[in-house]
């Protein structure tokens, strides 16, 4: 980056920035299949909070299996047609699903199918031989996840009898009982009995580092559980904006030239936000940038360099107001903290807006973060 060449916000391209960050997602491709009926599109609308049918591109890439993808999700998503139980069509749909996976291990790590959640009716009290059959070679394929859903139409003793069927096609943490009935969804007591957390957090586990982020994006993250989870894994977004501004200071630079690294917090402050999902536009966002995160940047900096540099990074040369890539790493992973947890707490109760919680907590996070740094710790 020119250090003659001050970062000037007011010209920062906002939507070309996240039109960027969209790009550099790399998306988890998931295949939902099962049965006609068995509650596919429930599934789908309850995990990602809406029908992402209706809002992606919908395009046929064999005779009864769809690929939804979009610019503004995350994901892509393969729905299959599927079969009616006793008709003549189930051996077709077997052979074109188990095709279609197949063929598309074989393609590049892009293209591959990551995820299938296979969908059981529990309400139809059986697994068919074809459901164990297609399950069984799906799983050689790939990762696969058997959703027994409208569990509330169920007795203990019938659920059970349907996990026995399953025991020897997948591993036992691979199934799970789901419902979106809403007296179970709405009695904390019932819904202990459901499996969604434990669905997106297996998901979530069978993907690659890289491909974790999309699907956390697009969860409809209601519990605590989920809210920790996507808390927890943001720390692999705010490690890569470390590093570079690691990078960008590995030549010690004066305190005068410190605006250098404002960009790098910036655009991870623009990632973060669009990880949270912030219901914002691009104006908007801008705005809640530039009024809070920016101003609150330079007198951290200010604060950090000049009155406790010493306190922080050990070593460093508080008279010269000299950052070098300690001091710059360490002050990037404090600002990314300190956002990520204003976006938890503001997921977790929204009774006060992202506004607000950036204007009372981001400052005394950022100290927080600041004294628990792990960087500066291997310095101390």
């Amino acid at each position: 980056m020119d250090k003659q060449t001050p970062f000037n916000f007011d010209t920062y391209d906002l939507k070309e920035e996240l039109d960027r960050l969209r790009g550099k997602v790399k998306k988890p491709n998931i295949l939902i299949a099962g049965a006609t009926g068995s509650g596919k599109s429930s599934v789908v609308n309850h995990v990602f909070g809406r029908d992402l049918t209706k809002v992606a591109a919908g395009e046929p890439v064999t005779r009864g299996i769809h690929q939804f993808m979009s610019d503004e999700i995350a994901i892509v998503l393969y729905d299959s047609e599927g079969y009616e139980i006793g008709s003549a069509r189930q051996q077709a749909y077997a052979d074109e699903v188990i095709g279609f996976v197949e063929r598309a291990q074989t393609k590049g790590a892009a293209e591959q199918i990551h995820l299938v959640w296979y969908v059981i009716n529990a309400s139809m009290k059986r697994v068919t031989p074809l459901d164990r059959a297609l399950i069984k070679q799906l799983n050689e394929a790939t990762s696969v996840a058997v959703l027994l859903t409208q569990i509330d139409q169920v007795d203990v003793d019938e659920l059970t009898a349907l996990r026995q069927e399953l025991m020897d096609v997948v591993p036992e943490e691979a199934v799970f009982q789901v419902s979106v009935a809403a007296e179970l969804l709405n009695d904390p007591e019932l819904r202990a009995h459901l499996d969604w957390e434990r669905l997106v957090t297996w998901s979530v586990e069978q993907l690659d580092h890289s491909l974790q982020e999309g699907l956390l994006m697009e969860i409809h993250a209601e519990s605590e559980a989920m809210l920790k989870l996507k808390r927890k894994k943001a720390n692999r977004i705010i490690s890569g904006y470390v590093a570079s501004a690691g990078t960008a200071a590995a030549v010690p630079l004066p305190f005068a030239d410190a605006i250098a690294l404002t960009p790098i917090q910036v655009t991870m402050s623009v990632h973060l936000f669009r990880y949270w999902g912030v219901k914002a536009n691009d104006d908007m966002l801008k705005t809640l940038i530039g009024s809070t995160i920016i101003p609150q940047i330079g007198r951290a900096l200010s604060k950090t360099i000049l009155l406790n540099v010493m306190k922080f990074f050990p070593g460093a040369n508080a008279a010269a107001s000299v950052i070098n890539a300690t001091v710059a790493s360490g002050i990037t992973w404090a600002i990314g903290l300190a956002i990520n947890e204003v976006a938890y707490r503001n997921a977790m109760d929204s009774s006060k807006t992202i506004e607000q919680l950036l204007d009372s907590d981001f400052g005394s996070l950022f100290e927080k973060f600041m004294e628990q740094n792990p960087v500066t710790k291997k310095k101390s």
